[in-house]
């Protein structure tokens, strides 16, 4: 076991939350020791921009590294360990134990212990799922396998089919945000694609009526959608993979991505017994420390407060994940150093909302806090103002139409959440009612607000 004189911090996991944490205790004190254990090879990568690599729209490979760990040791003086695994956690010894890439095991104590695990991509029971031609979108070696592959089909970033007018054919099993995402750079590469779906809808984080443009930009791109129907085998038939639904439809492809999801990963914290949540993600406070007083957790495998119910949800979002790393970063780093919890330096996480975007072929859907289905299932009285406008002034050239939809409670006017979809300007309405939101504004209060208007970006009455 390996001990050090001074207090120590251990970051378990990289990326957003970990290499977050890690980063602002050190802004918070020099007096710490700090180790960040990843068990990938790289700290911190651009998980959102995976798709884009993969299609070209982002050329460099190195443009997915916001930092490296040479780089981010030596910045913030971190002990990082890369290709590092954390097998087990002892919290009553306050000792977690780690197996690296050369096979050497060791035992590593902590002060404090911020746990930044993540997710781990759904793989649902499905026979023949384990086919070599079949890819998750979480890591740079995710990314890296289906560029590979591709390649071997002669498809490389450029577009080129392996042979003159025939193209690779490519299935994308799930509708969400990497689904479609991956969907549009696939097609932009020249594959054939087809989009299964489980839901009668694709993004089943909007309202169906929300979530229709984005269908139809998909069809409209000569892509195939299948909705309603879930997967039920892969085979392979003469060499030639085919995904077989429920209602016995056969589609033969040469790659296939598959986004249904992830979960958080716990393991770490259910064999430590560290309570978990209703949502099965680790449960924490407003301070981001669980039920084990020295042990925190940020990102994706936890909950977070969702602001408009007030209820703890797990929602693996890139921002939020950053958030709650520097708010579990802080707050280890002030206990080390002896702040207590009336210290004003301590942070919180006040709460999310779920604001997320997503562009499918030049039409963009967006939204925050409460769809009208999630606020059937709260139980809450609303209603809704469903609106068309135009994104600028239509008298300037280019105005794209949106749509834009947004609920609030019928007895306070509260705000509960807003979608709009349609082209440019999308993310601008829904990053508005986002802080409208947090803000704790009623309905009455949006025509209030002053907002930029210049013909090219806006309207005098937005």
């Amino acid at each position: 076991m390996v001990k050090s004189e001074r207090s120590r911090l251990v970051v378990v996991g990289g990326v957003a939350a970990g290499a977050s944490a890690a980063a602002k205790a050190r802004r918070m004190s020099e007096k710490i020791d700090i180790i960040l254990l990843e068990s990938g090879p790289y700290i911190s990568f651009a998980n959102c921009g995976l798709p884009y690599y993969v299609g070209g729209e982002i050329e460099s490979r190195n443009k997915l590294f916001v930092t490296n760990a040479r780089d981010f040791s030596a910045r913030f003086n971190i002990d990082v360990r890369t290709g590092t695994t954390v097998t087990k956690l002892d919290r009553e010894r306050q000792i977690v134990s780690t197996w690296d890439a050369q096979g050497r095991e060791q035992e590593l104590a902590y002060d404090r212990l911020v746990l930044a695990t993540g997710t781990e991509a759904l793989r649902p029971p499905i026979p023949g799922l384990d086919t070599d031609a079949i890819f998750t979108v979480r890591t740079v070696p995710d990314v890296d396998g289906i560029v590979a592959h591709l390649s071997s089909l002669n498809v490389t970033r450029t577009g080129k089919t392996r042979e003159p007018g025939v193209s690779a054919r490519a299935l994308v099993i799930g509708a969400g945000y990497i689904g479609l995402e991956m969907a549009e750079q696939l097609h932009r590469l020249g594959l054939g694609v087809t989009v299964v779906e489980l839901a009668d809808q694709v993004m089943s984080t909007l309202d169906s009526e929300m979530a229709y443009p984005i269908e139809m930009a998909l069809k409209n791109a000569g892509i195939e959608v299948i909705l309603g129907d879930g997967l039920q085998e892969i085979t392979e038939v003469q060499g030639i993979h085919v995904a077989r639904t429920s209602s016995g439809t056969e589609i033969p492809f040469d790659v296939c991505i598959l986004a249904t999801g992830v979960k958080p990963r716990v393991e770490l914290a259910v064999d430590a017994g560290i309570e978990l949540g209703k949502s099965g993600a680790i449960r924490v406070d407003e301070h981001q420390r669980t039920g084990e007083p020295t042990i925190f957790a940020a990102g994706d495998n936890c909950e977070a407060m969702h602001l408009v119910t007030r209820q703890p949800v797990n929602l693996p979002l890139a921002g939020p994940a950053n958030k709650a790393g520097r708010v579990a970063g802080a707050n280890a780093a002030l206990d080390l150093v002896g702040a207590g919890d009336s210290d004003l330096r301590r942070m919180k996480l006040r709460g999310v909302l779920g604001t997320a975007v997503v562009r499918v072929f030049g039409v963009y859907a967006a939204a925050t806090g409460l769809t009208e289905k999630a606020a059937k299932q709260e139980g809450i009285e609303y209603e809704l103002a469903f609106l068309t406008g135009l994104n600028h002034a239509g008298y300037y050239p280019g105005a794209e139409t949106l749509q834009l939809k947004v609920l609030f409670e019928t007895r306070s006017g509260r705000l509960l959440g807003g979608q709009c979809c349609g082209g440019a300007g999308v993310e601008r309405r829904i990053d508005i009612l986002a802080t409208a939101i947090s803000g704790s504004l009623c309905i009455e209060d949006l025509e209030q607000l002053d907002l930029c208007y210049s013909p090219p970006v806006g309207s005098a009455k937005d």
